[in-house]
């Protein structure tokens, strides 16, 4: 790292292990895309500025929400065509992130992200109740310079067009903070400005997802959610296809697959053995449950056991 600015990263084989990869921040990754997950996060803090690097191979389903009394902007790194954020098309959009509100974000495979996540309190004269969860940037000389210094300083080549002194994460953290100030600036002052609300698709997914997390998920169906919710398989179908990028049908699969995932990596859980996890989980066909946890993964449940028990 560049000038003696050193940032501490931790690279990730599995999408529940990276969740706790942004310091406090309250995330949920559920794996929908097929091969073995390697993801990176990369986090440098000085002055009063935390910067992050994510990076992630495949595709992945998000909630996601920094730390109360702080905003993070969010520069997305990577060009994809698809990928949504509370059911909008936006894979690749910049745009402000409020603390302690939580989103639903999906994208597509090799995606890579920045993040300048500051205090609320370093930045008086903003109403960030004004801003809802997130509220989109438009495209402007501050974001595209931001989002080249942190893709420099994360890749060590960054260097000040001045001596600093020893001094340059403080310089450069004050240097941060002022583009983070003239971005909310001009975000407020943008005859467009609009916090990014959700779509009615975003919101019928949410309820879905509320009545799954208070039932029994492992014997959840397609037509169980249609009669609960009220609505025609077509529209549900739509509403998950919008938010996640995958039908409800594959979206519960791939969920009972990482509870299955989650509790092979864990020493005590994978002592019960491939067949009681895959039972919990509500898979009863252990030869079908292993080869969509091989497709999706990677590799066989018990090789995932004992790799787990072996450690």
């Amino acid at each position: 790292m560049a000038q003696g600015l050193d940032s501490t990263t931790h690279v990730f084989f599995a999408p529940s292990f990276q969740e706790s990869g942004l310091p406090l921040w309250n995330q949920r990754y559920i794996q929908l895309g097929k091969g073995t997950f390697k993801g990176t996060v990369s986090v440098l803090t000085f002055g009063k500025l935390t910067l992050i690097e994510e990076t992630i191979n495949v595709s992945v389903g998000q909630t996601t929400c920094p730390p109360d009394g702080t905003i993070a902007v969010v520069l997305p790194a990577h060009h994809h065509k698809f990928g949504t954020i509370n059911g909008e098309a936006r894979s690749d959009k910049a745009f402000v992130h409020v603390g302690g509100r939580e989103i639903t974000v999906s994208g597509e495979e090799n995606c890579r992200a920045y993040y300048v996540l500051a205090r609320q309190a370093d930045l008086p004269g903003f109403d960030f109740r004004k801003f809802g969860a997130i509220t989109p940037i438009e495209p402007s000389f501050d974001v595209a310079q931001m989002s080249a210094w942190l893709a420099s300083i994360f890749a060590g080549t960054w260097l000040p067009e001045v001596c600093l002194s020893g001094q340059a994460d403080q310089v450069l953290s004050d240097i941060l903070l002022d583009r983070v100030k003239d971005i909310l600036t001009d975000i407020l002052q943008s005859a467009d400005f609009a916090p990014l609300r959700g779509t009615f698709s975003y919101s019928l997914f949410l309820k879905a997802q509320r009545f799954i997390d208070d039932y029994n998920d492992a014997i959840m169906s397609v037509s169980r959610l249609t009669e609960e919710l009220n609505v025609p398989p077509h529209i549900l179908r739509s509403a998950f296809v919008q938010t996640t990028g995958v039908s409800p049908r594959l979206w519960l699969r791939q969920r009972a697959l990482d509870r299955a995932r989650r509790a092979m990596l864990d020493p005590v859980q994978a002592s019960k053995g491939v067949s009681q996890i895959a039972l919990e989980c509500g898979f009863f066909h252990f030869g079908r449950f292993a080869g969509y946890y091989a497709e999706t993964y990677g590799e066989l449940p018990i090789v995932t056991i004992r790799n787990t028990l072996s450690t």
